[in-house]
């Protein structure tokens, strides 16, 4: 066989892992947990741009926010001693024999993030993946990430939280919290991030090609994502999203960023020369490294804000 046709075979495998991911994610829809995702998704305010700038700047890392009496509602409350965030809520009222409202103020609220809050878990579309998993897996996905030009950390992050990719530092966080498996795959994820979206605007495309590469990276070594994947792709694709369409969409992307990563995993070899760095190793050198952290993996929940 001809390296053309192995890397051919490699590459129509690969797509139909992806389509048996959009499989799951279609599947998932139908499920009483996916509708009691969005019964709960749904008491979430989606704020303003003004809105999002004022929660970044008083606590950048929060995730799923809201008010006293909706987190109460979800059955949490708001812990003791807690410093509220404050946001611009509009004032309306019904102009005269109108049936429109009008917006005529805006007055301060106070709204808190689940990190400051106790209580009932918030569902989520997603399962930890548990256990070790494949043999030296993670050692290798560290070896890929020394290969880009990141350190990898285990740390302690805000609940929800299994990873962050940290530009200023050239540093992959994984949460101490989570399996030798599960930490695993939110590398293979955090990495599909340091190759593809230093510069990517779109939030949910980032998330949803971040997550496809770990999904493939993790299925070449043997260990099935499934159960974290699907999810983790429905909430940002959101109810009515096509999984098929946006994977299809970013294809070359996950191809190319899968690939890089598996080959950054292999074993050096014994010829004493260095291979070629990949050829997106330019975008996260620690040299190129921006002053931001560009996002991190949570337990399904959909994030209001781009982290900073």
């Amino acid at each position: 066989m001809t390296s053309t046709t192995s890397a051919q075979g490699t590459t129509t495998h690969r797509t139909e892992l992806l389509s048996q991911l959009a499989h799951e994610v279609l599947a998932l829809r139908g499920s009483e947990a996916w509708q009691r995702y969005l019964e709960v998704q749904a008491r979430f305010h989606r704020y303003s741009p003004r809105n999002v700038m004022l929660i970044a700047l008083q606590r950048p890392e929060a995730t799923s926010v809201a008010g006293f009496r909706t987190w109460a509602s979800l059955g949490r409350q708001v812990r003791k001693g807690e410093r509220a965030m404050s946001i611009l809520a509009p004032m309306v009222r019904r102009s005269d024999g109108e049936s429109d409202l009008l917006v005529v103020g805006f007055r301060w609220v106070s709204v808190f993030d689940v990190s400051q809050t106790d209580g009932e878990p918030l569902p989520t579309p997603v399962s930890l993946l548990e256990g070790t998993g494949p043999r030296a897996l993670r050692a290798s996905l560290e070896r890929a990430a020394a290969s880009f030009g990141f350190d990898v950390v285990l740390a302690e992050l805000p609940a929800g939280v299994n990873g962050e990719c940290r530009w200023a530092r050239a540093t992959i966080a994984l949460s101490r919290a989570t399996s030798p498996l599960q930490q695993a795959k939110t590398l293979a994820h955090e990495l599909g991030h340091a190759l593809l979206h230093r510069h990517e605007p779109d939030r949910a495309r980032a998330e949803i090609e971040a997550e496809s590469v770990a999904f493939v990276v993790l299925a070449a070594h043997g260990a099935d994502a499934t159960a974290y994947s699907a999810g983790y792709l429905a909430s940002w694709l959101g109810d009515a999203g096509d999984p098929t369409l946006a994977i299809r969409r970013s294809l070359d992307a996950i191809q190319r960023a899968s690939s890089e990563i598996l080959c950054a995993m292999e074993e050096p070899t014994d010829s004493g020369s260095e291979s070629s760095p990949p050829p997106s190793l330019h975008l996260v050198t620690k040299e190129a490294v921006a002053l931001q952290t560009l996002s991190a993996e949570d337990e399904g929940q959909r994030r209001e804000l781009s982290e900073p």
